[in-house]
């Protein structure tokens, strides 16, 4: 955290009063200093624990969700889905393994 604080200090020092999101970038995404790369934050042993860390269904439920939306656009070819987050992709993993299932989608 030291380390942290004086890289801080010493933007503040040369640059001025920084915005708070810059400072939470700072102290959460640093990449060596920062909580999310300095830290075990998610699971057990860390300091929260989320849904898709508990069990799979939560995504793999958000997965079937996306599928019928797709299906009540009409099936488009092209669908952008987005897991926007600092996790460890666990949600798209559990997502995407029912919603790109081809007997799922009405494909076979």
């Amino acid at each position: 955290m030291n380390e942290l604080l004086h890289h801080i200090q010493a933007i503040i020092r040369d640059q001025g009063a920084i915005s708070l999101a810059t400072y939470m970038g700072l102290a959460l995404g640093h990449p060596k200093h920062g909580y999310y790369h300095s830290q075990t934050p998610f699971g057990a042993v860390g300091d929260f624990i989320t849904a898709p860390e508990i069990s799979q269904m939560f995504g793999e439920l958000i997965g079937l969700w996306c599928v019928q939306r797709w299906r009540d656009m009409g099936s488009p070819p092209a669908f952008m889905l987005c897991e926007l987050g600092p996790g460890r992709g666990t949600l798209m993993a559990d997502a995407l393994r029912d919603a790109l299932d081809p007997k799922l989608r009405g494909l076979e």
